[in-house]
């Protein structure tokens, strides 16, 4: 499972499962570092849905970087399991 925790991430796309400002949060709580650029120290882009009109590619500047990507789901995955961590530590 891939670990989030202590990397630089920043997202784009429409995100269908929660606002950016709450995947910020989800982000910080977890121990990622969200960002609201892409950069050289950027490990991970999460991407959710990017709208194009019909016939166009589906990018944006941001996919153009060469960063590695994950899903949104990816994303969602990580802070559940994380949750879960957090939940057996608590002698949950």
């Amino acid at each position: 499972m891939l670990d989030l925790r202590d990397c630089e991430i920043a997202f784009t796309g429409r995100l269908t499962t929660m606002t950016r400002y709450q995947a910020f949060s989800l982000a910080k709580v977890f121990g990622a570092k969200p960002k609201n650029w892409v950069t050289k120290q950027t490990d991970y882009l999460v991407v959710g849905l990017i709208e194009t009109a019909l016939g166009e590619e589906p990018i944006t500047k941001k996919l153009l970087t060469g960063t590695p990507t994950i899903s949104e789901r990816d994303f969602l995955d990580w802070c559940q399991a994380r949750l879960a961590q957090w939940s057996r530590s608590l002698g949950g």
